[in-house]
């Protein structure tokens, strides 16, 4: 076998960097001869099959009827796809074809040969696969030919299948434009339109030797503490799990847009299937607010799709239906609080003390635990808490609402602290004013003191979490250890101007560290996305700490904000 010179791989590399989908703008009207084509298909069956099994069909079509119809195919899914594109006003505008002018297609198919072939027993794609290494053979013989060729995806493969006379042992894989070109332009023509940024390659290859970290802590910012706290984090497993609650609160008018109206109290039901199952059970559709906006569950799964948490699981604190759920689900026979403007009818003792036992006996099962919540109208109920506890924090919490419904919100706290004017036991306050996540999870913190890492994945109903522990503890003399405990949330939470999660924070009499996720969807397409950088929802179902798992981890923003368009319908 001939032995190739440094040479010859600089060619090679010169022709991979020069290969080019060509579109139909750059096509000239010079035809392809036969002894081009046989030399492209040549190349084509050099290239690797699974098994050895050449699992290939290659059809020339020069017909000029069949390549119309081929063409009508492709006019009705460009239709379809045109629509998925909305909000990206250049697709109109891109020539992504070149079926006309062109006088040779070839239709590539993978011919699926049934039985056991080798190789592709566990991994059935991969006769696949070799059908497209097929491809590209034939890409870089005819770029090396000067010979410009076209992938056509916009198709509809079952019914080019029926147009060519195959039958359903074939599947289309690629439907290829041949033919003499005016020009190769020297970079891809999307990233010359800028409809897609060139990924770094540090993007793109990850390195485990054992000593190349994945992830770090660059693009996770402080808001108190130091990031000493999360450096051994880095490269690290963490259990995800979501605390759940409702609140009769929620069904005041206006005071929240965190799920479908009327349907509020099924929003955690929601998060905690999306997030744990990638699709609902309780509802047909994710559920969005009447303006449109996505629930950050989006964001929180996405996270687990790119780096998965080692596991999901989910506290029920008191729902009205509770999620239908394949992880782990703690129950603690807790019915939904009441409305704080008529009191919120809480054993708040009773559940501050489930809470701590079961702190006390949780197990961690990886290296550190992230703790979101998904509780509609529970700024406010953590608002009301807060003032009612003696924290003078009027003004300090975030909403789910851009512009923050504040006419409803004051008139439901302030019913709420006149009926606790004569009450000074912290217990009695909460059970009037409070809501069940919020004193079963400063119980659990209590509970757990340190013993292992605890990111409390949120805003300012986190940050109100902490302003209750810290009330309680003092309440019972119970000495708080802040060591591995640290709040996250996301950028919108923390620049807030409607808000103030720092001035919360530096209320309370232990030192927090709290972080925040460098995130923002400056890099996406989509309206409904771009809301969050409006001021919109800005947290929720633990979407601050997902983030900052996601970059421990070496996620980009730019890999986050592809998968978090992918989940939207």
């Amino acid at each position: 076998m001939k032995r190739f010179s440094f040479q010859d791989a600089k060619v090679l590399e010169e022709i991979i960097k020069a290969r080019r989908d060509v579109r139909g703008n750059h096509f000239t009207s010079e035809p392809v001869t036969q002894a081009e084509i046989d030399t492209i298909l040549s190349a084509a069956h050099y290239a690797p099959s699974v098994g050895y099994s050449q699992p290939w069909k290659f059809i020339v079509i020069t017909d000029k009827i069949i390549q119309d119809a081929v063409y009508k195919n492709y006019e009705h899914t460009y239709k379809k796809s045109k629509k998925k594109f909305k909000y990206r006003p250049m697709y109109k505008e891109l020539k992504l074809e070149a079926l006309r002018e062109t006088s040779v297609h070839i239709a590539v198919f993978y011919h699926n040969q049934g039985g056991n072939i080798l190789g592709q027993t566990s991994q059935s794609d991969t006769g696949r696969y070799s059908v497209a290494t097929a491809i590209q053979n034939m890409w870089l013989m005819a770029r090396a030919m000067n010979i410009g060729i076209g992938w056509v995806s916009i198709l509809t493969p079952k019914k080019i299948r029926k147009l060519l006379g195959m039958g359903k042992a074939y599947e289309l894989v690629g439907y290829l434009c041949v033919g003499k070109v005016s020009t190769f332009l020297k970079e891809p023509e999307l990233k010359l339109k800028k409809w897609q940024e060139k990924k770094k390659r540090s993007q793109t290859v990850l390195h485990m030797d054992g000593r190349t970290q994945r992830g770090s802590v660059e693009a996770i910012k402080t808001i108190t503490g130091d990031k000493s706290f999360l450096h051994p984090l880095v490269d690290k497993k963490a259990t995800f799990m979501l605390a759940m609650s409702n609140t009769k609160t929620a069904k005041i008018k206006g005071i929240s847009q965190a799920g479908l109206p009327g349907l509020l109290h099924l929003t955690p039901t929601l998060d905690a299937e999306f997030l744990s199952r990638g699709k609902l059970k309780s509802l047909k559709k994710l559920p969005k607010t009447k303006n449109g906006i996505p629930t950050p569950a989006l964001i929180s799964r996405a996270i687990h799709l790119l780096y998965p948490y080692g596991h999901i699981e989910a506290m029920d604190l008191g729902l009205k239906i509770p999620p239908k759920l394949k992880c782990p689900q703690y129950r603690f026979d807790i019915k939904p609080s009441g409305s704080i403007d008529k009191g919120a009818n809480i054993e708040a003792r009773t559940l501050f003390e489930k809470g701590m036992a079961f702190g006390r006996s949780y197990q961690c099962k990886e290296h550190y635990l992230i703790l979101g919540e998904s509780v509609p109208s529970g700024t406010t109920t953590a608002a009301a808490s807060a003032l009612a506890l003696g924290y003078h924090a009027r003004s300090l919490f975030s909403s789910s609402f851009k512009n923050v419904p504040k006419n409803i919100k004051k008139r439901t706290i302030d019913k709420a602290l006149s009926k606790i004017k004569e009450k000074t036991d912290p217990f009695d306050i909460l059970s009037s004013v409070g809501d069940n996540m919020l004193i079963f999870i400063a119980g659990f913190i209590l509970g757990v003191n340190s013993r292992f890492p605890l990111i409390l994945a949120g805003g300012t109903q986190m940050a109100a979490v902490l302003l209750v522990a810290d009330t309680l503890a003092k309440h019972l003399d119970i000495k708080i250890d802040s060591s591995q405990l640290a709040l996250c949330t996301t950028k919108w939470v923390a620049e807030d101007p409607n808000s103030d999660i720092d001035a919360l924070l530096h209320m309370l009499d232990f030192p927090i560290n709290a972080y925040y996720a460098d995130f923002t969807f400056s890099l996406s397409h989509h309206p409904l996305l771009k809301l969050y950088d409006k001021g919109e929802a800005k947290e929720g179902v633990g979407a601050g700490g997902a983030l900052v798992y996601g970059m421990l981890n070496g996620l980009t923003p730019a890999e986050i904000t592809r998968q978090v368009e992918g989940l939207l319908p």
